[in-house]
């Protein structure tokens, strides 16, 4: 399917047909953003020395503020931001800052260039979403097809034209979503659909248990971390200190009716689901290894089929890590 269908562009290759809305040559898509001066650039480059840390200086000053006042007596009424605003801001700062190579870039402001830096930047950012972007469950439809998204600022393609970045996203495999890009401004949202990925020697529920040892079975209980945590999560701990499987099935079976009954009583329409073309959806949930650690991944997904989940094949199988189930909406039997 070509990628214009996909992001919703006109399709500027095709021959229209009658009635259909044509984009016409020169729009903002079609044409670089004017160059800024360079004395503008320079101004900007000798004085992030200075605005920069600065402004690091009084955004940490305003986070600590109420805690300082707090600490001395002086009340803790006072306004101030936490720690999320202060990395927003930190963020800020350092997304104005302009390096020596973008700088002789714009100062030069020749198109091959742009093309080399910007084509540089699209492969980091879509390597790392390709990893982490799409995996909110909320997020994922029940066919499991993830939708990896970023983003790319007008400072980091100035000298191209958006429909030449949307050529170079294209070779990598990816497209330029038109309909959440704000062109105008010069902010460009990309997407790629990606397949669930592949599972392999994942053990049969109904089949013998997986030996300790093995990828699926029962991992090795350790000393150390229980103890420098046990304040932190005792009942998790304590099973580990205990090295017994059957101390850890009584408390897996009691975690997953926990862990299913929550999300079955979860509204839908609060970080609703992607529903599927019949308008099903796929309920999932996570299960860490402090949970299973002494029973086996296999365990889980035993007792997660006792209950009508099953392995969410949308993710990658890693018994070693966390084993992630789901459901479809109004299937399988009621957890009690």
């Amino acid at each position: 399917m070509p990628t214009a269908m996909l992001s919703g562009a006109p399709d500027r290759r095709a021959v229209p047909g009658p009635g259909v809305p044509v984009e016409p040559r020169g729009t903002p898509a079609e044409r670089a953003a004017p160059r800024r001066s360079r004395l503008g650039l320079a101004a900007q480059f000798v004085l992030q020395f200075v605005y920069i840390p600065l402004g690091m200086l009084v955004a940490i000053g305003f986070v600590a503020l109420p805690f300082w006042a707090a600490a001395t007596g002086g009340g803790g009424g006072g306004t101030g931001g936490d720690l999320g605003d202060l990395a927003q801001i930190l963020g800020g700062l350092a997304g104005s800052a302009i390096s020596w190579r973008r700088l002789r870039i714009e100062w030069n402001g020749r198109p091959e260039e742009w093309e080399t830096f910007t084509e540089g930047l699209l492969t980091k950012r879509f390597s790392g979403a390709e990893r982490k972007s799409g995996w909110e469950p909320h997020e994922l439809p029940p066919s499991g097809v993830r939708r990896a998204v970023t983003h790319l600022w007008l400072h980091h393609h100035r000298g191209l034209a958006p429909t030449r970045v949307e050529q170079l996203a294209e070779r990598h495999g990816w497209s330029v979503d038109w309909a959440k890009s704000r062109v105008v401004k010069g902010e460009l949202r990309f997407f790629r659909l990606i397949p669930p990925p592949e599972h392999v020697d994942v053990p049969d529920p109904y089949g013998p248990p997986p030996a300790t040892g093995s990828p699926w079975g029962p991992m090795r209980c350790r000393v150390v971390i229980p103890l420098l945590t046990l304040v932190l999560m005792p009942r998790v701990r304590f099973l580990e200190l205990r090295r017994s499987p059957d101390a850890y099935v009584r408390h897996l079976r009691k975690h997953l009716k926990k862990l299913f009954r929550t999300e079955l009583a979860r509204e839908r329409g609060r970080n609703a689901h992607r529903a599927d073309s019949t308008g099903r959806i796929l309920r999932r949930v996570s299960v860490g290894t402090r949970h299973f650690r002494g029973a086996g991944a296999g365990a889980v997904l035993r007792m997660a089929l006792e209950q009508g989940w099953r392995l969410d094949r949308s993710y990658p199988a890693d018994p070693r890590d966390t084993v992630h189930l789901c459901r479809l909406n109004g299937g399988g039997r009621r957890t009690r």
